[in-house]
């Protein structure tokens, strides 16, 4: 990223001899033309107040711009070059931008007080930075959902989803009394399991486990017990260190769950253009606001 330095320096009544009379100080580097309006000076009280405002003004607005930049990398993955061709300001690069700098008249009056345009200058960077806020929450959300789903589809058997693992043919019919219960074992504990799943409660069925999937974590189990000790039986089976899994077997539930998850990543899709298209769109505003900012300080404490 290019350094730029803003210089002021008495003009002794010529400008063009103190222009040509830096560019003979500086060596290689470039120097360009820093286009300042004639603005309200005000009272000496005034300018000492101003240059104090201005300067936290400098702070905060950069923080911004830098969130701006860092979002929009993070968001799209983009290489710096990429990301230099995304962000522009009334389509210049930054570059450009800053090196044909010219005060915005239509935007900023030069004929109000400093004091008000410093405000104004405030009020839009203070709403541009609540939007950035709003939005980065509305995408973490989706986000976090999005998260949790892809949890449930990829990780091992003691948390991911069962849809799709468990058929209709490893469930016992709709039952009164019986009810299949799943229970993912750690694989160091099957032995434990098989020996000892019919005596965790006096109300397990003999001989109703049946192996239904397996990881390098977990082994998942199907068990039919009595509905009136289920809560006894998962309690004992947690001493045990085995996961009775939530569970239950609804076709209508499992295409829910399906819809859903397409349409939150639809969703997360959707946002995440969207705020990468305001970012780009509204990141010339706020380096604007800064650059003017700038610009103020360079006047005020001249």
């Amino acid at each position: 990223m290019t350094l730029y330095w803003l210089l002021s320096v008495p003009a002794h009544g010529d400008g063009h001899v103190a222009w040509r009379d830096v560019k003979s100080r500086v060596g290689d580097s470039e120097v360009y033309d820093f286009m300042l309006p004639t603005l309200k000076i005000g009272t000496l009280d005034t300018l000492v107040q101003l240059s104090d405002e201005l300067a936290k003004h400098d702070t905060a607005y950069e923080s911004t711009v830098g969130k701006f930049i860092d979002t929009l990398r993070t968001l799209t993955q983009a290489s710096t070059n990429e990301l230099q061709s995304m962000l522009t300001v009334d389509e210049k690069s930054v570059d450009q931008y800053i090196r044909t700098f010219s005060w915005n008249n239509a935007k900023y009056r030069s004929d109000r007080a400093l004091p008000e345009i410093i405000s104004q200058i405030g009020e839009s960077m203070h709403a541009i930075d609540a939007q950035l806020k709003t939005k980065m929450t509305q995408y973490n959300a989706i986000k976090n959902s999005l998260a949790t789903i892809r949890r449930k589809q990829t990780g091992n058997l003691s948390v991911r989803s069962l849809n799709g693992i468990v058929k209709r043919s490893d469930c016992i019919p709709d039952s009164e009394f019986l009810q299949t219960v799943f229970v993912a074992v750690p694989q160091t504990l099957t032995r434990d399991w098989i020996n000892s799943y019919e005596r965790l409660t006096d109300k397990v069925v003999p001989r109703s486990s049946a192996k239904i999937a397996s990881d390098s974590e977990y082994t998942l189990y199907s068990v039919v017990v009595f509905k009136r000790v289920l809560d006894e039986f998962a309690n004992k089976a947690r001493d045990m260190r085995f996961v009775v899994r939530d569970f239950v077997y609804d076709e209508a539930a499992m295409e829910h769950d399906r819809v859903q998850a397409l349409e939150i990543v639809e969703q997360e899709e959707e946002v995440l253009d969207n705020i990468c298209e305001w970012l780009k769109g509204s990141f010339g505003d706020a380096l604007t606001a800064w650059m003017h900012v700038k610009a103020l300080r360079v006047f005020v404490e001249s």
